[in-house]
């Protein structure tokens, strides 16, 4: 019988895993599963789509699904992980249309990366907040643009908060970071460097208010300002740059420990602690 290796997640990670075991085993069943619409694509490219730099978010795609019928890979996409049974060897899927199946595997590989990172701010749960993590994030962010958007709010002055931020700008919007740490890229730069950038980033139009936490998200049906610092900032459109976090969840219901960064626990061959189950990419500790 063939081995069944089945990844969670369709992206640098698990595409990676699976080419792997591929080229290792040209007779197993090699299945990836993973929520999205799309699979292998470059999550960086992101903001210069939204910024017109590149033409279009299918130009991100680096593995056609050519790619996954070549090597024989059987790509799930619009599907989700719902749990694994580490006893039985199984995991449980839905697909979008609320299909339920078990997945038998000898090897499981969890490649569910990194989410989003909202803190617990006060009416974080009205519509209207989105971020960017995903083809379908830029397509939403893309869409309000094209729907007529003249502001935007991003808050969180890391990487991809400024980048997004430029990007927005190309498109003519009003452009507002919020940060609350005391400087822009915390984690980046020194505060020397920081200064040249965010001088230059002003010098481009840009608005930047740091030191000044969110505090709360206004609007009824919607949002349609924040209160930061105590100042109440009003905008079209509205983008959480807080941060990422490993994607754990799947893996922490089903009793895989995590380590001591909060990520998935695993060894020097990237095995957890649950036998014939790995774990790479962002939400893996090692």
């Amino acid at each position: 019988m063939a081995r069944r290796v089945l990844i969670i997640g369709a992206n640098a990670a698990g595409v990676e895993a699976a080419s792997d075991a591929r080229k290792k085993d040209r007779t197993a069943e090699v299945t990836l599963v993973t929520q999205e619409k799309n699979a292998g694509y470059s999550r960086c490219g992101l903001p210069f789509v939204i910024g017109g730099q590149i033409s279009g978010f299918r130009n991100l795609i680096v593995y056609a699904p050519a790619y996954f019928q070549m090597l024989k890979l059987n790509l799930r996409t619009e599907t989700k992980a719902t749990s694994i049974n580490t006893k039985d060897k199984t995991v449980t899927i839905a697909t979008k249309e609320g299909v339920v199946e078990v997945l038998p595997y000898d090897s499981l590989v969890i490649a569910t990366g990194a989410a989003s990172f909202m803190p617990p701010i006060k009416g974080k749960e009205k519509p209207g907040i989105l971020s960017l993590r995903t083809i379908e994030d830029g397509e939403k962010i893309d869409a309000a643009v094209r729907a007529g958007a003249k502001s935007a709010v991003i808050m969180g002055a890391g990487l991809i908060g400024l980048e997004v931020g430029v990007g927005l700008m190309e498109r003519g919007l009003k452009v507002t970071i919020v940060e609350m740490l005391p400087q822009i890229l915390p984690q980046l730069l020194d505060a020397d460097m920081a200064k040249l950038v965010l001088e230059h980033l002003q010098e481009k139009g840009m608005i930047i208010l740091t030191s000044k936490g969110v505090e709360e998200f206004l609007g009824e049906s919607k949002v349609t300002a924040i209160m930061a610092g105590g100042e109440k900032i009003e905008a079209d459109l509205f983008i959480s740059a807080f941060g990422v976090r490993a994607n754990t969840k799947l893996a922490l219901d089903s009793g895989i420990p995590l380590g001591e960064t909060r990520a998935i626990k695993t060894n020097g061959r990237m095995e957890t602690e649950a036998k014939d189950v790995y774990a790479v990419g962002d939400c893996a500790e090692a």
